[in-house]
C-alpha cells in the first residue's frame, strides 16, 4: 500500500473539495486517472435533449468532456427500458453520447447521472454531471408553464391561521407547471415552500406552494433546486391567502415530476416603484436602491435585532420610496456574515408579503452582490395636499389636512370629508386608533388593497378637533349591484344582510341571494357584540372598504361596521349530515336540526330525487327528524335522494341521503363505487383513468404507489354487515414486483391470507388510462371477512405498515373489479 504523510493528505483532500487539480500529474495508468476528475456535458454541469413520441435515435447528441473514467446511470432504473444510450461508460477525453428512444403514447423523461472518477494519492474523488432526456410530441426541450393561468382559476380565501381552517380544497384536477425561483439552499422562505413562476415579466405569474415534506438535497427530500421546472397536480391541496400571500398548501403531498433539473431561472424583473412589489408576489425581481443610513455596516441578518426569528432591512429608492428586505433565521448561515455596504445598486430576490406590503426576500448571497455603485441622494417630494376624492394613484404621498373619523375597527379607521371616504390601515392591535367624531390630519403614502386605495400603517395621523357624525342613506347590497361594487370598489356607506359565521378572527356573512361573493366584517370592535350573533341572520351597516384581496379579483365584500343588528324575520334551519345507510338491514338515523326565527311547527321535511321512494321519514320532533332506508339495496349501485327542510314550501337547507349497494360475486373488472379512487395520474392512490381497460373490457379501481413511495387506498364505509367475501383483480407494475396487503378497520376480521404477491402486467405502465393486457385467473384474489359493520372500511396498501412511505422497493399495484358480496 502506498503511504502518504498527514500534511500531504490534508493538502490533497482540501484540493479535492475545491475541485482543484494542481496535485495531479494528469497521467493515467492501470489504476485509473491520477488527479482531480472533471466532467462536463455540452460545456456545463447539465444538458437537456429531446426526441419525439415516434421514438428512434435523437438527432442531437451530448458532448461529454472528461478527465477521468466515467460511468452512466439512470436515476430511475425503469427508464433504461425505453431510453438507450450509445455508451454506458467512457475514458478521459471527448465522447459524443447519443440516445435512442422507444415509441411512446404519452410524454416522459429520463434523468441520467454521469460520474467521473480520479485518484489523488490513491484516494478516489468523483465529479458528476447530469443529462435529461425528454420524449414528447414535438421532440422539444421547451417546457410550457402555466402558473398565471392556474393562479387565475383559483380562489384564495383569507386564512391567517397556521393550518387550512378557512382554506378552499382544490377538488378538480389542476396540473401546474412552473419554474422554481426560490432557493432551498439559501432557505429564506423555509424548506417546505417553493415560489413557482412563469418565465415572464408580467405581474400575477407567481404562486407559493407549501409541502409537508422538505425540499432539501437528501435522498428522502424532493430536491426542488432553484431554476428547475416542475409539474404536479394541485388537486387535494388547499388554496388560501395567508397573510395576503396567495398559496396552495398540501396536507398530503402530490407526486412531483421534475421536467428539467437545470437552472432555468428567469431574468429578475425590474420594479422601479416599491409600491408595485405587491403585484409581483412570489416572483423574482430586482430594485435599484440603497440601504438607509442607520443600517450600513451591520449584517443583513443579526440575531441580536431579530424579532420572532426575522430581521427586516429598510432600503430606499431614488424617489424616496422605501421597501424592506426580509431575512429569517433559516438564512442566518449566510446572511449573518454579509455586511450591508454603504453602496447603491440592484437588490434581487423573491417578493413576499409583510404587514400589507410587498418586500424582497433575497434567495442567497449572490442576490446581494449588486450593491457596488456610489450612494445617491434620494428625492423627498412633499406630500400632495388634496381632498379624498383627488387621491387616485397608489405609491404617491398625499396629505389630508382635515377629515372626520366616521368608522373604526381593530386595524384602523375610515375617514371622510365633503368629497369622499378612505380607509386608514394602522395595523391590527394598534393603540392609537382615533375615535368616531375625531377630526384628523393624515399624511403618508397611499397603497392599493385589491382595487381600493388606502393609507398604510406608516401614515402620520394626528387629531386636530372633533365633529358630529351623521351617516348618509345606506346602499342596500343586492344580487344586482354587488358585482359592480366588487369590480370597482369605492369606499361607500352600505347595508348588507346575511347569516354570520364567526371563526377565530374572521367574521363572514353569507348573503341570502346566490352570489360568488361573501360578506366580511373587518375586525369588528367589541361594542358591536359580533361574536354573540354567530349563526344568526344579521344586518350590517358600515363602510365598504375593499374587495378582500390585496391583488384584486377578491371574493370578500369587506365592511368596517358601524352597526350590527340581529334580524328577527328571516327563518334559518341548520340540519345534521347523515351517515350512509347500510345496504342490508339499514338502521334509522336521528338528524338534529336548529331553528332561528321560525317555529318547529312551521318546518316540514320532504324527500326528493331519483331514489326518493327508497327512503322514508320515520318521525319529526321539535329538534330532530328520524329517517331510514326502506329496505335492502340488492343492486351494486347506491341509492341516493335529498332530504329537504322547507318553510312555506321554500327549501331552506338540504342533505343527501345515500344507501350503499352490494357487490357482485361474478368476477369482472368494474369495482363498486366505494372502491374507486377519484385521484388522477399524479395522486397516490390514483384512479385508473377514463377509458381504462382490462383485457379490452372496461375497468376501474385504483393504482397504489409511485416509483419512490408506497401507497394506501381506504374505501368508503362498506354499508354492509355480517360475513362477506372481498374479491378483486390485482397486478404489479410492468417487469416489477409488488406485495398487496389488505386489512379491515371499524369492525370485521379477515379469515386466512391478507397479503398477496402480485404478478406483473404488461399494460401496467405509464400513466392513466391504463390498458391492462395480461390479467388472468391467477390475478383474481378473494378474502373472507367476518363480522363487518356498516361503518367498516377496507384498506389496501403496498406497505405492510399501511402508510405512504419513501420506499421504492414496495413496488406499484393496480387493483380493479373490487366487489364485496
Amino acid at each position: 500500500m502506498r503511504k502518504m504523510s498527514f500534511w500531504k493528505t490534508l493538502f490533497c483532500s482540501a484540493m479535492a473539495v475545491a475541485a482543484f487539480s494542481a496535485c495531479s500529474d494528469d497521467d493515467t495508468n492501470d489504476g485509473g486517472y491520477e488527479g482531480i476528475p472533471e466532467i462536463t456535458v455540452d460545456g456545463g454541469g447539465s444538458a437537456t435533449i429531446a426526441g419525439s413520441l415516434a421514438g428512434g435515435k435523437i438527432e442531437q447528441s451530448v458532448e461529454v468532456v472528461s478527465k477521468g473514467d466515467w460511468t452512466l446511470s439512470f436515476d430511475k432504473a425503469d427508464d433504461q427500458t425505453w431510453c438507450t444510450p450509445s455508451a454506458l461508460s467512457g475514458k478521459t477525453g471527448t465522447t459524443q453520447l447519443s440516445f435512442t428512444l422507444a415509441a411512446a403514447e404519452t410524454e416522459r423523461q429520463a434523468s441520467i447521472t454521469l460520474t467521473a472518477t480520479g485518484y489523488v494519492e490513491g484516494i478516489p474523488v468523483t465529479k458528476k454531471a447530469s443529462i435529461t432526456v425528454k420524449q414528447n410530441e414535438g421532440g422539444t426541450t421547451t417546457v410550457e408553464t402555466n402558473v398565471k393561468e392556474i393562479r387565475d382559476r383559483l380562489d384564495f380565501p383569507v386564512d391567517n391561521a397556521s393550518g387550512t381552517a378557512n382554506a378552499k380544497e382544490i377538488t378538480e384536477s389542476m396540473v401546474i407547471t412552473g419554474i422554481v425561483v426560490s432557493d432551498y439552499v439559501g432557505n429564506n422562505i423555509n424548506n417546505h415552500q417553493i415560489m413557482l413562476t412563469d418565465d415572464t415579466a408580467e405581474p400575477g405569474a407567481g404562486l407559493m406552494i407549501r409541502f409537508k415534506g422538505s425540499l432539501g438535497d437528501k435522498d428522502t427530500d424532493y430536491h426542488l433546486t432553484r431554476g428547475s421546472i416542475v409539474s404536479f397536480d394541485l388537486k387535494g391541496g388547499f388554496s388560501k391567502s395567508y397573510y395576503d400571500t396567495y398559496q396552495v398548501q398540501f396536507e398530503a403531498d402530490p407526486d412531483i415530476e421534475i421536467l428539467d433539473a437545470s437552472d432555468n431561472t428567469p431574468e429578475a424583473i425590474e420594479v422601479s416603484d416599491p409600491a408595485k412589489l405587491i403585484d409581483y408576489q412570489s416572483q423574482y425581481v430586482k430594485v435599484y436602491s440603497q440601504p438607509i443610513e442607520s443600517i450600513r455596516g451591520e449584517k443583513y441578518y443579526d440575531p441580536q435585532v431579530a424579532s420572532s426569528g426575522y430581521v427586516n432591512r429598510v432600503f430606499e429608492t431614488k424617489n424616496g420610496s422605501t421597501f424592506q428586505l426580509s431575512f429569517n433565521s433559516y438564512s442566518s448561515s449566510w446572511a449573518n456574515s454579509i455586511e450591508i455596504p454603504a453602496k447603491a445598486g440592484y437588490i434581487k430576490g423573491c417578493v413576499s408579503i409583510n404587514q400589507g406590503a410587498g418586500n424582497i426576500s433575497p434567495r442567497n448571497a449572490s442576490d446581494l452582490e449588486g450593491m457596488t455603485e456610489d450612494l445617491f441622494t434620494p428625492e423627498t417630494p412633499d406630500p400632495e395636499k388634496t381632498t379624498i376624492s383627488q387621491i387616485t394613484e397608489a405609491g404617491r404621498q398625499y396629505e389630508i389636512e382635515s377629515a372626520t373619523v366616521v368608522a373604526t375597527y381593530t386595524g384602523g379607521f375610515v375617514m371622510s370629508d365633503d368629497t369622499g371616504a378612505i380607509l386608514v390601515f394602522q395595523g391590527y392591535g394598534a393603540d392609537n386608533i382615533p375615535a368616531i367624531g375625531d377630526v384628523v390630519f393624515v399624511s403618508g403614502t397611499v397603497s392599493k388593497y385589491g382595487d381600493a386605495l388606502q393609507f398604510g400603517n406608516d401614515a402620520e395621523v394626528s387629531k386636530t378637533g372633533t365633529d358630529e357624525v351623521s351617516y348618509p342613506v345606506a346602499t342596500e347590497i343586492t344580487a344586482s349591484n354587488i358585482g359592480e361594487l366588487m369590480t370597482k370598489p369605492v369606499v361607500s356607506f352600505v347595508k348588507m344582510t346575511g347569516t354570520l359565521s364567526v371563526s377565530g378572527n374572521f367574521y363572514n356573512v353569507e348573503f341570502p341571494f346566490d352570489s360568488e361573493y361573501m360578506g366580511s366584517i373587518s375586525g369588528p370592535n367589541t361594542d358591536l357584540n359580533a361574536d354573540s350573533y354567530d349563526g344568526q341572520s344579521i344586518t350590517v351597516e358600515g363602510y365598504f372598504v375593499n374587495n378582500g384581496s390585496k391583488n384584486g379579483s377578491g371574493r370578500y365584500f369587506t365592511v368596517v361596521a358601524t352597526k350590527i343588528t340581529p334580524n328577527t324575520s328571516d327563518p334559518i334551519v341548520s340540519l345534521d349530515e347523515p351517515d350512509d345507510f347500510a345496504a342490508t338491514k339499514p338502521q334509522q338515523q336521528t338528524l338534529s336540526y336548529k331553528l332561528i326565527n321560525v317555529e318547529a311547527s312551521e318546518v316540514s321535511f320532504v324527500i326528493e330525487g331519483t331514489n326518493a321512494d327508497k327512503f322514508t321519514i320515520v318521525k319529526k320532533t321539535d329538534d330532530a327528524v328520524i329517517v331510514n332506508a326502506i329496505g335492502d339495496n340488492e343492486t351494486d349501485k347506491p341509492y341516493t335522494a335529498t332530504l329537504a327542510a322547507q318553510v312555506a314550501g321554500k327549501t331552506l337547507t338540504s342533505v343527501e341521503l345515500k344507501q350503499n349497494g352490494v357487490g357482485s360475486s361474478e368476477a369482472g373488472y368494474i369495482s363498486m363505487d366505494i372502491f374507486v379512487s377519484n385521484g388522477d395520474q399524479y395522486a397516490n392512490p390514483s384512479g385508473l383513468g377514463d377509458g381504462a381497460t382490462a383485457n379490452e373490457n372496461a375497468a376501474n379501481g385504483f393504482k397504489l404507489g409511485t416509483g419512490k413511495k408506497s401507497g394506501v387506498f381506504t374505501s368508503e364505509a362498506v354499508g354492509m354487515t355480517g360475513d362477506k367475501t372481498l374479491g378483486f383483480y390485482a397486478v404489479a407494475w410492468k417487469d416489477k414486483k409488488a406485495t398487496l396487503y389488505v386489512k379491515v378497520e371499524g369492525g370485521g376480521t379477515i379469515n386466512g391470507s391478507s397479503s398477496f404477491e402480485l404478478n406483473a402486467d404488461g399494460g401496467a405502465t405509464g400513466t392513466p388510462p391504463f390498458k391492462l393486457v395480461e390479467i388472468g385467473d391467477d390475478d383474481y384474489y378473494t378474502v373472507s371477512i367476518s363480522g363487518l359493520s356498516a361503518t367498516s372500511e377496507i384498506l389496501f396498501s403496498t406497505s405492510p405498515n399501511f402508510a405512504v412511505e419513501g420506499d421504492s422497493s414496495t413496488g406499484r399495484a393496480i387493483v380493479c373489479g373490487v366487489q364485496l358480496f
